[in-house]
């Protein structure tokens, strides 16, 4: 038979699509940047991929058999503070993840058992920064915890083992950028493409290039990926036509290629995938709507066509290890393609007669997921072949008891084989283990590993150790651990017997703290009061910055232009913007700050580059031509300004805060400067005046929050320690000016709240938010005592209740909405309507429009007017003072309004209601019979039956028929 009529198995594979209740929906995928990674990976236990939170530095993590909407469930690895460009899982402990990022950083995660997921943020191993953003990361298919990692025009190889993270080899071949690595199935040898077009392999433990040859003719993306088990690479790219190619080559020979298929025109780079064990091949491209599936053969024509099938846009894809099968329904490959907001497994059915019976034919031996070389041996050397397994359904084929293994030492030298065994022992039966053990066993040392990095925290991640203490907590002894990580089995004590005592009822939701706001609700408003079509947004602004502010009657936005240009929208006048001709004001350098007057909303204070302060008046019914005069302009900083703040009580106060490490109070009255704070030795990120207007808090990059009271001391009156990060930080006063909330960075660019004493500036609680580049910018409404939380590039809103009681912050429902947003601004309390129980209002700026925002709290009697959620409110958008009679030390409080409308009863005046009668009321003793009653009526019933009689039956008084009548 001719080669090209050979038989396959596996022609008529095609894909069965799960229905859309099965899918894996609501995951924020939509707006994942590209990079030279697949965005998405899959061990046989869990699969990986990037979300559009945090800045893109966040990954969504899921066991395999998830279906159905994720939301707020959604398991978030918090990796990195900006995009992860790849991700990939060991291919030897399935739960062992290697991300890396545009932040320069590898880190090593530990995901949790698969039967309790939750959200991790710190890594077990951070390797060191890097010089260039990461591009690949790959672990090695042979030796255990070696990972190559590109970066720019480097390959670094790292061994893992141990939690170590060191450098073995750094190769520097290609003379441009690299986009693709791939290991070759024995795990010896490299092969890289690049933008300078060329393809290399190398060997990297003699750093040197093995061969060479001219890949695709175009610099964007390019993949290569080693065939597992030939000396067969195939590669995709772009030809000098812009035209998606497929390359076929020797390794052995790189001159030319052995093959070379053009697919199409389209501009999305093709990820191939490639399964050994039946040559299956797929080529998937980036933004394409069609998963092409093509056969393998080491002979003309290499590539034959099998089938095309057509999905949803795809964003990126997987192959799930040949071990997670579904063996009895012929599945021989399953695809999990990444798309806009869903997850969509195709699983590749071989069609069969009958599937209740094990189609072995169609499943050859397999990697079986154990190692064949430990680091130590690869680096001396050896090569290894593949550990091959037998696919059987009614086998174990997943490892989960290596779980960590390789990141707590164990696994060294010529011992990886006999040590697997045993740990494979002690994981099938560790009560048998125990009782045939000799008296000295191995300890595992999970908590003495303490890399760079790692916090030795109770993380899920580092639950190696306490995974294995449980399974010997079975047994009916217990280990005593030495200092010497030895343990020695000891009898069990004598357990004393003693008289169970009778449990006190207790009290239902006891020690649950109530929360009025708990489940507080925001939603986007109707469209009809949007602004769209808002072109050049400035995404640019300095982090000290707001960048968007809104009052009751109109807002201002950014425009990425020169000269400092600000759009005004009026409220009143929401539409489709035009694309052109759209009047700005303009401040003729680039804008750092802006803040409306909070006592006149027509006036807006613009601070600048070039250390000058604008005062702008916006005339009634907004802007109808360009500005470009303002009332006032104030210089008196030496370097451009980043902040600006008014005074919460006097009337024209401003705050200023610039580079040149000095801190100014205005009077825009006078339009001169009245005070200086000093004592601020680096930049300052924020100022908040406290809520009666006598004091002002700081947070430096120096690293300590400060606190002044300006019209008694220039110096400050107390000192506390702020966040670790220099990323940037805010503050916030909150519960009648008695505690601080600062929002900050750690060292790992963790957003974090920090929850302060003002009388000491002692902390008293922290909380970790996610990882990301963005500082979150703070909201507090008094009223509520509910803290209001979000940063640029986000779709979260976090809100927070307040308390005097530990520990202090309450987490409340997160706010989640459509898209992503840039700023949101918050308007005064007046502006909420009541009827709705809406507690806040506020306007959230995206890429392309200005869009209302509603928050509420769920109740039942709505006609009521909630006065639990109501109290009286601070007049806070009308001055008590004018900035001389501040400045000349007096103080004013606001004045308070109730929010109580007249045709509205307050809830505690609403007439008690009567209760409901019950259908079943186990305190009413007429509900229920005793068991006396019930015997009683049981005789009595029985008794009745069998009573004597003396009156005649009904029968006996039927009038019957003659004898003569019956002849008739």
């Amino acid at each position: 038979m001719a080669w090209r009529f050979k038989v396959s198995k596996y022609k008529n594979a095609a894909p069965k699509f799960p229905k859309k209740e099965e899918l894996i929906q609501d995951i924020p995928v939509s707006d994942i940047n590209a990079s030279c990674g697949n965005h998405i990976k899959a061990s046989c236990i869990y699969a990986a991929f990037n979300i559009d939170s945090g800045g893109g530095g966040n990954l969504g993590y899921l066991p395999l058999n998830a279906s159905g909407r994720q939301g707020n469930t959604l398991p978030v690895i918090y990796a990195h503070a900006d995009f992860v460009t790849d991700l990939d899982f060991s291919p030897f402990d399935d739960y062992l993840l290697a991300t890396g990022s545009q932040d320069c950083k590898v880190n090593i995660w530990l995901l949790p058992d698969e039967s309790s997921p939750g959200s991790l943020s710190q890594p077990v191993l951070s390797l060191p920064l890097f010089d260039r953003k990461i591009e690949n990361v790959l672990w090695n298919p042979q030796a255990d915890g070696i990972l190559a990692i590109t970066s720019h025009t480097t390959v670094k190889l790292y061994d893992i083992t141990g939690a170590s993270g060191q450098e073995l080899f750094n190769i520097s071949k290609s003379s441009d950028q690299i986009q693709s690595i791939s290991w070759k199935g024995d795990g010896s040898l490299l092969v890289i493409s690049g933008k300078d077009k060329k393809i290399r392999v190398i060997d990297p433990r003699s750093n040197s290039v093995v061969q060479e040859g001219n890949g695709h003719q175009n610099v964007k993306d390019s993949r290569v990926l080693w065939l597992a088990g030939k000396e067969l690479i195939l590669s995709t790219g772009f030809s000098q036509g812009r035209t998606r190619e497929v390359k076929v080559w020797d390794s052995r020979q790189m001159s030319t290629s052995l093959s070379s298929l053009d697919i199409d025109s389209s501009t999305g780079t093709i990820m191939p995938l490639y399964d050994p064990d039946t040559n299956m091949t797929f080529l998937i491209g980036k933004g394409d709507t069609s998963l092409n599936f093509l056969e393998l053969a080491d002979k003309e024509p290499y590539l034959t066509p099998g089938g095309v099938d057509r999905t949803e846009q795809i964003k990126g894809a997987a192959l799930v290890p040949k071990r997670a099968m579904n063996l009895m329904e012929a599945e021989v490959n399953r695809l999990l393609v990444l798309c806009r907001n869903s997850i969509i497994p195709a699983t590749y059915i071989v069609p069969r007669k009958s599937y209740r019976e094990f189609h072995s034919d169609l499943y050859p031996a397999t990697q079986s997921g154990e190692p064949s070389l430990t680091s130590e041996q690869w680096l001396n050397g050896q090569t290894g072949q593949p550990k091959l397994v037998s696919l059987q359904p009614c086998k174990q084929l997943i490892a989960r008891n290596r779980r960590g293994l390789l990141l707590t030492g164990a696994l060294k030298g010529d011992k990886l084989t006999s040590k697997k065994e045993e740990s494979q022992e002690e994981s099938s039966n560790p009560v048998e283990k125990l009782s045939k053990a000799p008296d000295v066993v191995d300890a595992v040392s999970w908590p003495d590993i303490k890399p760079g990095g790692v916090k030795n925290e109770s993380q899920s991640q580092n639950a190696v150790v306490n995974r294995a203490t449980a399974s010997v907590e079975k047994s009916k002894d217990y280990i005593e651990v030495k200092p010497n990580n030895v343990s020695k089995v000891k009898p069990k004590p004598e357990v004393v017997e003693k008289p169970m005592l009778t449990p006190k009822p207790v009290k239902a939701f006891t020690g649950v703290r109530q929360s009025k706001v708990r489940h507080i609700q925001g939603q986007l408003l109707h469209p009809s009061c949007f602004y769209t079509n808002v072109r050049n947004v400035c995404k640019t602004m300095p982090g000290e910055s707001d960048m968007f502010a809104a009052n009751v009657t109109r807002c201002v936005v950014p425009t990425d232009s020169f000269g400092g240009c600000l759009i005004v929208f009026e409220f009143s006048k929401a539409t489709r913007l035009p694309d052109t001709g759209v009047p700005v004001i303009q401040n003729g350098s680039k804008v750092a700050d802006f803040a409306w007057d909070p006592f006149d909303d027509s006036r807006l204070v613009v601070v600048t580059d070039n250390a000058k302060i604008n005062v702008w008046t916006i005339p009634d019914g907004g802007i109808t031509q360009n500005l470009e005069q303002p009332d006032i302009s104030l210089k008196g900083h030496m370097e451009k300004i980043y902040f600006v703040s008014f005074h919460p009580h006097a009337s024209n106060l401003i705050m200023t805060a610039s580079y040149d490490m000095t801190v100014r109070l205005w009077d825009l009255k006078q339009q001169k400067e009245v005070l200086r704070l000093e004592g601020h030795d680096d930049q300052v990120f924020c100022l908040s005046w406290s809520s009666d207007g006598r004091q002002c808090a700081t947070v430096c990059k120096d690293g300590l929050v400060r606190i002044f009271e300006p019209r008694r001391s220039l110096s400050p009156l107390r000192k506390g320690p702020g966040p670790a990060g220099i990323r940037g930080a805010r503050v916030e006063w909150v519960l009648q000016d008695k505690h601080l909330v600062v929002s900050g960075f750690d060292k790992n660019s963790l957003q974090q709240l920090i929850f302060y004493r003002v009388s000491d500036l002692e902390i008293l609680t922290r909380v970790d938010i996610a990882v990301s580049p963005a500082i979150l910018i703070p909201h507090y409404d008094p009223d509520t005592s509910v803290i209001f939380l979000t940063c640029r590039g986000e779709r979260l809103i976090y809100t927070f209740e307040v308390s005097e009681e530990e520990p202090y912050l309450f987490e409340c429902t997160t706010c989640k909405l459509e898209g992503l947003h840039q700023a949101v601004s918050y308007l005064p309390k007046y502006t909420c309507d009541v009827q709705k129980v809406e507690v806040m209002k506020a306007w959230r700026l995206t890429t392309n429009s200005i869009e209302a925002i509603s928050f509420t709290v769920p109740r039942v009697k709505t006609e009521f007017f909630q006065d639990d959620l109501y109290p009286d409110t601070r007049v806070s958008w009308e001055a008590t003072l004018t900035a001389e009679e501040w400045l000349a030390g007096k103080d004013k409080p606001h004045r308070l309004m109730s929010m109580k409308p007249s045709d509205m009863t307050a809830l505690s005046n609403a007439p008690v209601e009567a209760p409901k009668m019950k259908k079943f009321e186990s305190f009413n003793p007429d509900t229920y019979k005793t068991d006396e009653q019930k015997k009683e009526e049981l005789l009595s019933a029985m008794v009745g039956k069998l009573e004597m009689s003396s009156e005649p039956l009904p029968q006996d008084l039927t009038e019957g028929v003659q004898d003569d009548e019956w002849d008739d």
